[in-house]
């Protein structure tokens, strides 16, 4: 089991590699806002409580309006180490519901085999979220064209870690994609990986990643490589385990809308 420390620093990570628009600090407690796009740059991070444990209710009513303000559902990030430790339970008497369950997982990137890599297909690496790295996951996942806008917003905001953007590519039509952030401890995060349905079950992703990791990682001093699944993506779960990625912590999101 990783300890309190190293979780507490994943989450000093992934903010950094998902930067919010804006930040509000509260007895230890940080509140992101973007525009209400993903709940990674939208929720509280619990990460330390110097509040007082008797005032808990009015610190999370603090927090219900200011996301109320921003015209947005109040969502905890609820990791292992959540501060005070009796949140979970004053969220759920307060109408919280759980969504998300989520394991982030882990390895060590000299562990990552690099071979077998499918040459049918294009890899190019970019510095920065091209348009059709958003056009592609505009047209097959959930988020419209607004809302890629505001996650390439999010990416443009990635400055102290290093960046790269992965598109896989078919005679020249992009069909699969893979964003990385290397921190300066050397973890590399792994993020929107997505292939077009047509084209899956060809190691396109596992590809992406190789290439990712072969091409900039390594160049740029990559030790360990580490993302988040949700529980119920059966498919990506398998993919990461087969690597050899272990799981670190887990998570979930506690969610109370506005009205």
């Amino acid at each position: 089991m990783t300890g309190i420390k190293e979780v507490k620093r994943f989450q000093e990570f992934l903010m950094n590699a998902w930067p919010a628009e804006q930040y509000y600090f509260l007895n230890g407690w940080i509140l992101r806002f973007t525009k209400g796009v993903t709940y990674r740059a939208n929720s509280v991070i619990p990460i330390n409580y110097t509040g007082n444990n008797t005032f808990i209710e009015n610190d999370i009513e603090m927090v219900e309006n200011a996301y109320r303000s921003f015209n947005l559902p109040t969502i905890f990030t609820m990791h292992e180490y959540f501060e005070p430790k009796e949140l979970d339970g004053v969220l759920r008497n307060r109408g919280y519901v759980e969504q998300d369950r989520t394991n982030a997982l882990l390895m060590q990137a000299h562990h990552l085999d690099l071979k077998r890599i499918n040459n049918d297909f294009n890899y190019e690496i970019h510095n920065e979220r091209v348009n059709q790295f958003s056009a592609l996951l505009t047209k097959f996942t959930k988020r419209d064209r607004y809302q890629q806008e505001i996650i390439k917003e999010i990416t443009n905001r990635i400055n102290v870690p290093k960046k790269c953007f992965v598109i896989a590519k078919w005679r020249g039509e992009a069909i699969g994609t893979l964003m990385g952030v290397l921190n300066p401890q050397n973890y590399f995060y792994i993020a929107d990986v997505f292939v077009n349905p047509e084209f899956r079950r060809q190691r396109i992703a596992s590809s992406m990643l190789k290439t990712a990791i072969k091409d900039w990682a390594i160049l740029n001093g990559v030790e360990k490589i580490w993302l988040q699944v949700e529980l119920q993506n059966f498919n990506a779960m398998k993919l990461y385990e087969d690597f050899g990625m272990k799981k670190v912590y887990s998570y979930y999101y506690l969610r109370k809308d506005r009205f």
